[in-house]
C-alpha cells in the first residue's frame, strides 16, 4: 500500500474540485469519504488513480509526495523498531549477567551459565552499559538521519522541479528567437528580391533559422528528460503529464548572514559531529572493559588503547570538516549571487546591443548577419541567466539547511 501513497496525494490534486476526506489508518492509508459531482467512491479510488494521465503540481505537493514516497524514510522506520528491540534484549542481557555474577560468589556457575561467562569481555561489556548505550545513542543517530533525509528529499526534489521550470523557459526563449530569426529571413528574402541583400544574406538567414530551430527542438528534448527525471523521483507513472504551477523563480538576495553563528549551530546539528561523539563515547567503555580483562602486555589491551585514542582524535577532526564544508557551501552561494548578478548584467547589455542592431539595420548602417548574431546572444544571455538563477536558489537551499547537510 504504501507504493500508491504518491497516486493517492496525486488524486487529491487533481480532483481538487471535489470533496475528498483522507483517513490514514497505520501504514494502510484508507481512502474514505464522499467525492462529489462524479461517480468514484471510496471503493474504486485507486483503480480511478491508474488512469489518471496528468496533473498539476505545486512545488511543496512534489516534496510532499517524494516524502510519503520514500523509500529510506520506510528503512528509518523499520531501523528504529530493530534498534528499540535491541536495547531491550540488551537490558535483559545486563540484568542475566548482573544475576550470575552475584549468583557465582556464592552457589556457582551451572555448566550453561559457564559458558555464557566464559566470554567475561562481552559480560563485562554488558554490565557497563556498553549495549544498552549503543542502542541509546544509534536510536539518537536514526532519528538525526531521519531529519537529514528529509531535507536531502526536499532539496532534491525542488532541484528536479527547477530543472524542468527552466528547460520550460529555454523552450519559450528559443522559440522567441526562432520567430525573431524567421522574421529577419522574411525581411532579407523581400530586400533579395529587391535587389538590396545579397544571396550570402539569404544564406545567413536561413542558416540562423536552422540553428533556432535545432536549439529549440533541444531544448524540448531537455524538457522530456526533466520531467522523466521528476517523474521518478516522484514514483509515478512516466506517461503522466506533468503542468507545474510555481512558475516564479525568483532571486532573494543574500542578507547579512552571521557566518560563525551557522558554522557553531553546524557543530551542535550536524550526523557526523553526534556519531562522532557517540563513538567516543562507546569507545571509553570498550576500552575500559578491556583494559579491566586483558593486561598491558596483550595485543587485546593494546588494540582497546589504540582505538580510543583514534576515537579522541577523530572528534576535533570530524569539527574541523564541519567548519570547512559550512564554509565551502557559503562560498559556493556567494559565488553563485556573483554570478547572477554578473549575468543580469550581460542581459541588459545584450538587449541593448539587439535593439542597436536591429535599429542600424532598418537604415542600412549593418548587415543582417550582425542582427540575426546579436539576437542569438541575446537568447543565450538569458537562458544563461534563468540556469544561474536555478544555481543560486539550490546553493541557497544547500546553505540554508547546511546545519544539517553537506554539500559533498
Amino acid at each position: 500500500m504504501k507504493n500508491k501513497t504518491a497516486l493517492l496525494l496525486a488524486m487529491v490534486l487533481f480532483l481538487s474540485t471535489f470533496q475528498v476526506n483522507l483517513v490514514f489508518a497505520g501504514e494502510k492509508n484508507i481512502v474514505l469519504g464522499a467525492i462529489e459531482e462524479t461517480d468514484i467512491n471510496a471503493d474504486n479510488l485507486e483503480s480511478a488513480l491508474e488512469n489518471i494521465k496528468s496533473m498539476e503540481l505545486t512545488i511543496e505537493d512534489a516534496v510532499k509526495i517524494a516524502k510519503e514516497n520514500s523509500r529510506e524514510m520506510w528503512k528509518i522506520d523499520d531501523g528504529l523498531k530493530e534498534i528499540k528491540e535491541s536495547r531491550k534484549n540488551a537490558k535483559d542481557q545486563k540484568e542475566t549477567v548482573e544475576t550470575m555474577i552475584s549468583k557465582s560468589l556464592t552457589e556457582g556457575f551451572t555448566p550453561e551459565e559457564q559458558q555464557y561467562m566464559n566470554n567475561y569481555v562481552t559480560a563485562l561489556l554488558s554490565k557497563n552499559n556498553y549495549y544498552i548505550t549503543y542502542a541509546d545513542l544509534k536510536t539518537k543517530e536514526i532519528e538525526k538521519n531521519r531529519e537529514v533525509i528529509n531535507v536531502g528529499i526536499e532539496i532534491e526534489t525542488k532541484s528536479l522541479y527547477y530543472q524542468v521550470l527552466v528547460t520550460e523557459k529555454t523552450i519559450e526563449i528559443n522559440e522567441g528567437n526562432l520567430n525573431k530569426a524567421k522574421e529577419q529571413l522574411r525581411v532579407i528574402n523581400l530586400k533579395f528580391n529587391n535587389g538590396t541583400a545579397t544571396r550570402a544574406e539569404v544564406l545567413n538567414g536561413e542558416m540562423a533559422v536552422q540553428r533556432a530551430q535545432t536549439e529549440l527542438d533541444s531544448s524540448i528534448d531537455d524538457l522530456e528528460m526533466a520531467k522523466l527525471n521528476l517523474l521518478n523521483k516522484l514514483d509515478l507513472p512516466f506517461d503522466m503529464e506533468l503542468t507545474l504551477t510555481d512558475k516564479n523563480l525568483e532571486y532573494v538576495p543574500i542578507s547579512d548572514i552571521d557566518l560563525k553563528a551557522v558554522i557553531e549551530k553546524a557543530k551542535t546539528d550536524r550526523p557526523e559531529i553526534l556519531t562522532a561523539n557517540n563513538d567516543l563515547e562507546l569507545q571509553k567503555i570498550e576500552t575500559h572493559a578491556y583494559t579491566a580483562y586483558y593486561t598491558s602486555n596483550l595485543r587485546q589491551h593494546k588494540s582497546a588503547v589504540e582505538k580510543l585514542k583514534d576515537a579522541e582524535l577523530n572528534v576535533p577532526k570530524v569539527y574541523k570538516n564541519v567548519e570547512l564544508d559550512v564554509r565551502k557551501t557559503y562560498l559556493n552561494l556567494v559565488k553563485a549571487e556573483r554570478a547572477i548578478l554578473n549575468m543580469d548584467k550581460t542581459v541588459e547589455i545584450a538587449k541593448e546591443a539587439a535593439r542597436i542592431n536591429k535599429l542600424l539595420y532598418d537604415n542600412g548602417m549593418t548587415t543582417s548577419l550582425d542582427v540575426l548574431e546579436a539576437d542569438t546572444n541575446l537568447a543565450q544571455a538569458e537562458i544563461s541567466r534563468y540556469q544561474l538563477l536555478v544555481s543560486y536558489n539550490i546553493n541557497k537551499m544547500m546553505f540554508d539547511n547546511c546545519n544539517l547537510i553537506g554539500s559533498k
